[in-house]
């Protein structure tokens, strides 16, 4: 069981991170934002910063391919609940808290083997999360690995032009882009559904209310995947 002082201290590391990247934020901001000691931090995370960001980069891919995972033929829902909660995260932090993996993936972090090394763990297991959801709904696997590869990196790329923008233009943009991918793959694939249609096999409010909960406890409860 994940000790409450060290969910704190990953809880704070995330919010960090997203902000400031791998090299942007120190152990004394960290100790103010978890509202714990330097020996609490060294006590959990004997390791310092770089086991730090390892372990809040790590869980928040698990914790984001959880939610996938629990969304099952519910794509659309799933892949509006991930747009929705960034645009509402950036607007809530006046457009400064972007991902706490892209982030430190792209301010030097990734010259630090073990941060690059989480931040590349993070997006693969978003991306196999994203692609499971394609199969189920008929897609083959490489088709479905290269759609969720797309869609990983077009949530990305829209967060990083959102926040620079400070609009929640290029995440809208892109979702609705994102969608018409999906019908077309599809379409041109024969799986599944066309076009057009108002619903996937399956979806519906309520499947999208609860990928929606789930998302929006972020990273409360990534202590407990990672």
């Amino acid at each position: 069981m994940v000790s409450e002082s060290r969910r704190r201290i990953e809880v704070a590391a995330c919010g960090l991170l997203a902000r400031h990247g791998y090299h942007g934020f120190g152990l004394k901001a960290l100790s103010e934002a978890a509202e714990l000691p330097y020996g609490s931090i060294y006590h959990h995370f004997p390791g310092g910063k770089e086991e730090i960001a390892v372990a809040a980069i790590t869980g928040t891919g698990v914790l984001t391919g959880r939610m996938i995972r629990q969304a099952p033929n519910d794509v659309f829902a799933t892949m509006t609940t991930l747009f929705e909660f960034m645009v509402a995260k950036l607007a809530d932090s006046d457009w400064t808290d972007g991902c706490p993996i892209g982030t430190p993936a792209l301010d030097g972090g990734s010259d630090v083997d073990a941060v690059r090394s989480a931040c590349v763990t993070a997006f693969d297991t978003m991306e196999r999360a994203f692609a499971g959801l394609l199969t189920e709904l008929g897609l083959g696997g490489e088709e479905a690995a290269a759609l969720a590869t797309t869609v990983v990196a077009a949530y990305e790329g829209a967060t990083i032009l959102a926040r620079i923008r400070q609009s929640d233009a290029p995440l809208r943009t892109v979702a609705d882009s994102m969608e018409r991918l999906i019908r077309s793959t599809f379409a041109a694939n024969g799986a599944g559904f066309a076009p057009g249609d108002a619903s996937v096999p399956g979806a519906g409010p309520v499947a999208g209310q609860a990928a929606a909960g789930n998302i929006s406890e972020m990273p409360l409860d990534q202590g407990d995947s990672a």
